[in-house]
C-alpha cells in the first residue's frame, strides 16, 4: 500500500508541469517586462531574456509598439492558436488606439508557437514578414533544438516588422515585399526563364456589403502560398546534363558538402543559404545552384562575400521625439572570422495619439487588440 501510494505521489509531481494553466490563471508581467517563461525547465537564457526585455522597451519607449513573447509548457486541450489570441486581447498588447502589438507565444512541450498580430500591424506585408519570421527563423531554430536561437531570431523579426509596418511610417510608399526581393533574388537565371506554374484563384462568394479583413488576409495567404508552390516547383524540377543530355541527380544534403566550399557549408550551417548540388555521371560534372533564405538574420561579411555575419546592435545615442537617433552595428563572420563596424541612424520617436496620452508608455500592456493575424508553427 504504501509502494502504490509512492506511486502515485511521483506520478502526480511528474506530470504536474504537463497540466498546463488556463488562460486566466498566466501571470501578467510586471510594469516594463516583456518576457514570461513558465516552462518547467525555465527554457530561456538569461542572456536571451536581457535582449527580449531591451528590445521590448525600447520598442515601447520609441512610441512604436509592444513586443511580448511568453512561454508555457502546454495550453492542455485548448489549441494553442485560440489560447495565444485570448492572452493577447486579455492583456490588451499594444498601446490604446493604435493596436500595435505582437504576441510571440510558445507551447514547448505541445511543439506548437504562434505569433499574434495587433490590428494595426497586420496588413498583408505585416502578415507575409510574420509568415516568413514563423518559416526561416522560428521553426527552424526549434527544429535544430535550439529553443534560445529561435525565440532570440523570433523576436528580432517581429521587432522589425513594428518598425517597418505602415502604421509608424504612414506617409512611405507602399513598400515592396523582402520576401519577394529574397525569392527573387535566389532563382537561377534558368529559373527565373522557366515558366512558372499557372494559379487561379477564385473569390470567396460575398457575404458582407463590406470587405473584411479575413478576405485580405486569405487573399494575401493564398497569394504567398502560390509563391513557395512555384518556388518549390522550380528547385525540383528536372535538370539535364548541357554537354550529354543525360538527366542530373540531385545529391542528399551529406554528398553535396564534398563538392561545397568552406564558405557555402557555413552558410548551409547558418541557414542563409541552402545549395542544391547536380551530378551528372557519364560527364562527373557538378551543377551548383544557391538559393537564400526568404528571411534570415544572418549578414554578408564584407570581406569572404559569404552570408555568414552574426550581427549585433548598441545603441549610441537613443531616439527621442525631436530626433533620430544612432546605432552601432557590428557583424562578426563565421567564416572568415572578420569584424566590421558600421553606424546607422534610427527613427525618431513617434508620440502616443491623443487616447492614449493618459496612459504611461512604460505599461506593459492594456489597450491593444487583435482580431487574430499572425502566424502558426509546429515542429
Amino acid at each position: 500500500m504504501r509502494a502504490w501510494l509512492g506511486f502515485v505521489v511521483l506520478f502526480c509531481a511528474l506530470g504536474a508541469p504537463a497540466l498546463g494553466l488556463t488562460v486566466e490563471e498566466v501571470p501578467r508581467p510586471p510594469k516594463g517586462s516583456w518576457t514570461v517563461d513558465l516552462t518547467s525547465t525555465r527554457v530561456l537564457q538569461p542572456s536571451v531574456q536581457a535582449e527580449l526585455e531591451q528590445m521590448g522597451t525600447e520598442l515601447d519607449d520609441r512610441g512604436l509598439g509592444q513586443l511580448m513573447v511568453v512561454m508555457l509548457d502546454t495550453t492542455s486541450s485548448r489549441p494553442s492558436r485560440e489560447f495565444a489570441l485570448a492572452l493577447f486581447n486579455r492583456w490588451g498588447i499594444g498601446h490604446p488606439g493604435r493596436d500595435d502589438g505582437v504576441l510571440l507565444f510558445v507551447a514547448y512541450a505541445d511543439r506548437k508557437v504562434e505569433i499574434i498580430l495587433g490590428d494595426g500591424v497586420d496588413e498583408p506585408a505585416d502578415q507575409e514578414a510574420s509568415d516568413a519570421v514563423m518559416a526561416q527563423a522560428i521553426v527552424p531554430g526549434f527544429k535544430r533544438n535550439d529553443p534560445n536561437a529561435a525565440v532570440q531570431l523570433g523576436a528580432r523579426g517581429l521587432r522589425e516588422l513594428i518598425e517597418n509596418s505602415r502604421l509608424n511610417h504612414p506617409n512611405d510608399a507602399a513598400p515592396e515585399s523582402v520576401a519577394s526581393n529574397a525569392f527573387v533574388d535566389s532563382l537561377s537565371a534558368e529559373e527565373v526563364q522557366a515558366p512558372p506554374p499557372q494559379v487561379t484563384w477564385i473569390p470567396p462568394e460575398e457575404t458582407s456589403t463590406e470587405p473584411g479583413l479575413g478576405v485580405f488576409a486569405g487573399g494575401a495567404g493564398m497569394l504567398g502560398a502560390a509563391g513557395l508552390a512555384g518556388r518549390a516547383w522550380l528547385r525540383r524540377r528536372p535538370r539535364k546534363c548541357k554537354a550529354c543530355g543525360t538527366q542530373r541527380l540531385r545529391l542528399g544534403e551529406v554528398e553535396d558538402d564534398a563538392h561545397l566550399e568552406a564558405g557555402q557549408r557555413a552558410e548551409e550551417s547558418l541557414g542563409s543559404v541552402d545549395y542544391d548540388v547536380w551530378w551528372c555521371e557519364p560527364c562527373a560534372d557538378v551543377l551548383i545552384e544557391r538559393y537564400g533564405a526568404l528571411f534570415t538574420f544572418v549578414a554578408r561579411c564584407t570581406k569572404c562575400n559569404y552570408v555568414t555575419g552574426k550581427q549585433s546592435t548598441r545603441t549610441l545615442r537613443s531616439a527621442t521625439y525631436d530626433h533620430g537617433g544612432e546605432e552601432e552595428v557590428t557583424v562578426r563572420c563565421g567564416h572568415c572570422a572578420f569584424v566590421s563596424v558600421s553606424r546607422r541612424s534610427t527613427p525618431r520617436r513617434t508620440r502616443p495619439s491623443s487616447s492614449s496620452s493618459s496612459s504611461s508608455s512604460r505599461s506593459s500592456s492594456g489597450g491593444g487588440r487583435s482580431s487574430g493575424g499572425g502566424s502558426s508553427g509546429s515542429w
